[in-house]
């Protein structure tokens, strides 16, 4: 198991560079609920979210810096192998081939929720995985990391990534209301796990359909992306006809 490494000075030069490849990569960045990163301020939260690409870590380690919380997120050791500088932001190991560092990794990251600033992610599906399939299926770790700690908000997390009239997709995160979960209170890991699923699979519901109808009731820009053609197609209309863009 390779614990979390992590560097303030390196975490700082990271965020401003990650938020310069999201703009790159996002219309914009959308979120909703964000608040439960700082309702209850000396509880540890427990975000588990749904996998649906390869950008949901640095989308991850985004709204952790953005809310002030000390991120940690759970990957996978070969991962973490590969690109050392993810355990420099908080990242830390799990070899599911090997029960003992299953146990490791369940122990180590139950000791970072002891410390009320923590919010840890979580992927429990333990893969991508399209965002409309179904049912979900998770592993049972998000399940044993809860049975280990005293208390933590549990925060069912939606992801989405979704094309509209633009020629690069929007994401959005829509983060449930947070669940506090006493850890001596659970006695039913495989009944924790399927409680679990069921928050998240509403929540990512919920998600679908409003971003399918385009509703944004609750929604806040998080980051806007760099002008697309499209976005500067506009402008130059407005410009000559003297309309506001839209």
């Amino acid at each position: 198991m390779l614990p979390a490494q992590p560097s303030p000075l390196f975490q700082r030069v990271v965020h401003a560079y990650n938020q310069h490849l999201l703009r790159r990569a996002f219309h914009a960045v959308w979120w909703r609920g964000v608040d439960v990163f700082t309702a209850e301020p000396r509880r540890p939260l427990l975000i588990y979210a749904n996998h649906p690409g390869w950008w949901d870590p640095l989308l991850a380690f985004f709204v952790v810096r953005r809310t002030g919380r000390d991120g940690y997120m759970m990957g996978e050791e070969t991962t973490l192998r590969t690109f050392r500088f993810f355990r420099w932001m908080g990242g830390f190991s799990v070899n599911r081939a090997d029960a003992r560092d299953v146990a490791r990794s369940i122990r180590y990251a139950s000791e970072r929720l002891a410390a009320p600033s923590t919010a840890l992610w979580i992927f429990p599906q333990g893969e991508i995985v399209p965002p409309d399939k179904r049912p979900l299926t998770f592993l049972p770790g998000a399940a044993h990391i809860l049975r280990r700690t005293t208390a933590c908000i549990a925060v069912p997390t939606a992801i989405r990534y979704e094309f509209h009239d633009q020629p690069r997709p929007e994401a959005f995160l829509d983060f449930g209301p947070g669940e506090l979960v006493y850890g001596a209170e659970v006695h039913d890991i495989a009944a924790l796990t399927c409680h679990l699923q069921a928050r998240l699979t509403e929540r990512m519901d919920a998600l679908r359909d409003a971003v399918w109808e385009r509703r944004r009731e609750g929604f806040s820009l998080a980051l806007r992306g760099q002008p697309s053609i499209s976005d500067r197609y506009a402008a130059v209309i407005a410009r000559l006809t003297g309309r506001r863009a839209a």
